[in-house]
């Protein structure tokens, strides 16, 4: 698994306690990992980017459309390598 460092995201907060210290979309409690893993499996299941994304907010209502395309595409930049 390649590790992505979200410290530059503005979407991305890490706060020590909160869920652990993970990662998380700013103003939830959403692991930003959880979002990126589920958009990740269900392109490994065959589905188009769009609709995986589409998928991905089906799961993850109150990320909300566009900060799902927005960290899928800050990981895309700022991953060491793909994982495909």
């Amino acid at each position: 698994m390649t590790t992505v460092d979200w410290s530059e995201c503005p979407l991305v907060e890490v706060i020590p306690g909160k869920v652990s210290g993970a990662p998380l979309l700013k103003d939830t409690r959403l692991p930003v990992e959880a979002i990126t893993g589920n958009y990740d499996a269900f392109v490994d299941e065959g589905l188009s980017p769009d609709a995986a994304i589409a998928e991905t907010l089906d799961c993850y209502p109150e990320a909300g459309l566009e900060n799902i395309k927005a960290l899928l595409r800050y990981r895309a930049e700022h991953q060491p390598q793909a994982h495909h």
